[in-house]
């Protein structure tokens, strides 16, 4: 069990992570949501400045798309504190280790729920 000190650094923690990556969605990855015009090759570009570019707008991409559900992590993890559940696993609902919150705030599962989860997961692919 948590304490309300523990919890209240917790959520601390949790609302400047969504602070900083609202910022960087927001900023750094605007134009890829059409916040900001994208940077425009013209035709007499060289072939590998062009797949230069893909490759970075891919990676950027998949950055995004990892802050973004990083984000809603995060969403639901705020969500669970303001029900009073933050803290017990949503799939057993056994307590999680306050280390594990420390490390990642926005956990949900217990280590072995989540070990469970990925192995399902994994074999879905």
């Amino acid at each position: 069990m948590i304490t309300r000190s523990e919890l209240g650094l917790l959520q601390q923690s949790l609302c400047e992570r969504r602070r900083d990556l609202l910022a960087a969605l927001q900023g750094e990855y605007g134009d890829l949501a059409g916040a900001r015009p994208p940077e425009v090759l013209g035709p007499e570009s060289h072939p590998d400045e062009t797949a230069s570019r893909k490759a970075r707008d891919e990676l950027r991409t998949a950055l995004a798309r990892h802050d973004f559900d990083e984000l809603q992590q995060i969403d639901a993890a705020l969500a669970r504190i303001a029900a009073g559940r933050y803290g017990a696993c949503v799939e057993c609902g056994d307590p999680i280790g306050y280390e594990r919150l420390v490390a990642a705030p926005y956990t949900a599962r217990c280590v072995s729920c989540q070990t469970a989860f990925e192995q399902h997961r994994a074999t879905r692919k």
